[in-house]
């Protein structure tokens, strides 16, 4: 006669068992739901290069970002680039709420800086979870060849001078976005002369670390965009990705990662 316990201790592990699978069904639907809220091309105005890349440290992610047509006269494009505090499902949640709104409040704003107020606004009453977004918004006019951008708390952007090879950090500033109102938001503007290119990042990228716990930080990523000089915005992003890759080795991935990348064709 088989002992009671024997059969609890079965039917449990059986309960745990299918849980699980039913947890790993969900979390790879909220996946594939949150990469079908990234655009699965960024559009490519006339002379211009935009290219992107997107990994989740776990199955879903805080990382978002967007690429899309403005309403209005001229080829313009809005862009966003957002890292939620923390990360999994809660992360992904806040993630798809915040790139809602900041869709709204593009087509319906009136520059970078206004979006991210708007956004900050929607988030600072209605979110109450206690997570906050950092995030660079931009506005791409190919006509102007010009980007506006403005930042709220996020890593600077990298750019690289064509002609010179010289590459640096755009000001950044801002605040994140949902701790207090105002976002302190402000619009800068960046010219690019032909083969210009820019990278927008999240700490994914210089937060990366080796075996040995070292951190890949902002110099080998200037490094890596320096070697795009001449190189197309897609090339400029799979060779930060390898570049990324190489360091980190076998190490567990240490957050999101997301990449965009601007160039004005020669």
């Amino acid at each position: 006669m088989s002992d009671p316990r024997d059969r609890e201790i079965a039917e449990l592990r059986e309960t745990l068992a299918f849980e699980r699978r039913r947890l790993e069904r969900e979390l790879d639907f909220a996946r594939r739901i949150q990469l079908n809220l990234m655009p699965a091309a960024a559009p490519q105005p006339v002379g211009w290069e935009i290219a992107t890349a997107y990994r989740a440290a776990r199955v879903v992610g805080g990382d978002f970002y967007d690429a899309f047509e403005l309403p209005g006269p001229g080829e313009r494009v809005g862009l966003i680039i957002a890292d939620v505090t923390g990360k999994g499902l809660t992360a992904a949640l806040m993630m798809a709420f915040t790139r809602a709104v900041h869709r709204a409040a593009a087509y319906n704003g009136s520059g970078p800086a206004d979006w991210l107020e708007r956004t900050n606004r929607v988030l600072v009453r209605d979110a109450r979870t206690g997570l906050f977004v950092t995030a660079i918004a931009a506005e791409l006019e190919a006509s102007r060849r010009v980007l506006t951008y403005a930042s709220a708390g996020h890593e600077p952007a990298i750019f690289l001078r064509s002609d010179t090879g010289v590459v640096e950090e755009l000001p950044a500033g801002g605040t994140l976005l949902g701790l207090i109102k105002p976002a302190l938001a402000s619009d800068r503007e960046v010219h690019f002369e032909p083969g210009d290119l820019t990278v927008l990042y999240t700490d994914g990228v210089t937060d990366a670390i080796d075996a040995n716990g070292n951190r890949f930080g902002p110099d080998r990523l200037i490094a890596a965009v320096g070697l795009a000089r001449e190189r197309s915005a897609a090339d400029a992003v799979v060779g930060i990705l390898g570049a990324v890759d190489r360091f980190a080795g076998s190490a567990e991935p240490a957050d999101d990662l997301t990449l965009v990348a601007v160039r004005r064709l020669p």
